[in-house]
């Protein structure tokens, strides 16, 4: 402490400056114990900032970097709490997708290969309910063939087996009605008109020599003729008689 005399008021007395000249403490002056410098807090009560105190300046609150240098957490800082790390969501609301995260590059959303490996779908996907395997249909509007689907070749249509095993009809496939099984007047027909034309279901067309051409006339000699079948002709006296001698 300075002090000088003054002649007319006596001793006076001049202050103390206890400025330490940094920014960083409170300067006072205690009556007893002189000049006191107080380093002062520099506390902002935001765990999002670094907290310092430069000499020249005063405080300083510079703000924290959350980067934790994941691309799949969401860093952000919580005055309280500080920095935090939460998990995103990659989820793109697409069931046609693989939704996953990578550290380094982030989200990625992949296309979902919908693919049954049957030859007998249509794949495809939907954005609501992903993958659908619709069955495709074979049907080829023919009713000579019978179709079916093969997983590993897809439709096959197979000729339909009209045969009934009965040897005494036509068979055939019409393509509206299916089988059909004709027995024709003339099947068995063998142009002969002196054989009775019959049909046997497990051996087919019997035609049997069985004509019965006697008039019962002995002035006729009776036959048959192939085409014309029974013939009568009259029998002359050499004829009578070369047949009764």
């Amino acid at each position: 402490m300075v002090f000088s005399c003054d002649k007319n008021s006596g001793v006076s007395y001049t202050p103390v400056d206890c400025d330490d000249n940094n920014a960083c403490t409170e300067d006072t002056c205690d009556y007893y114990m002189g000049c006191i410098n107080t380093e002062i807090e520099c506390h902002d009560y935001d765990a999002c900032t670094t907290d310092d105190c430069d000499e020249s300046s005063g405080c300083t609150f510079t703000k924290i970097e959350c980067h934790d240098y994941d691309e799949c957490t969401k860093d952000y800082c919580d005055m309280d709490q500080g920095c935090q790390y939460e998990p995103i969501s990659c989820d793109d609301s697409n069931a046609c997708t693989d939704d996953s995260c990578n550290p380094a590059t982030g989200c990625s959303h992949n296309p979902v290969i919908c693919d049954d490996h049957s030859a007998c779908t249509k794949d495809r996907c939907c954005t609501s309910r992903g993958c659908i395997y619709e069955k495709i249909n074979c049907c080829d509007l023919n009713a000579c063939t019978h179709d079916y689907c093969d997983p590993s070749s897809g439709c096959q249509y197979e000729n339909v087996d009209c045969e009934d095993h009965n040897e005494c009809t036509m068979d055939y496939c019409d393509p509206f009605e299916g089988c059909r099984h004709i027995t024709p007047e003339c099947l068995c027909d063998d142009t002969n008109a002196c054989t009775t034309d019959s049909c046997d279901p497990s051996y087919g067309c019997i035609n049997v020599v069985d004509v019965e051409c006697d008039d019962g006339d002995d002035s006729t000699d009776d036959y048959c003729d192939p085409a014309a079948g029974c013939l009568h002709r009259p029998i002359t006296e050499g004829e009578a008689d070369a047949e009764y001698n």
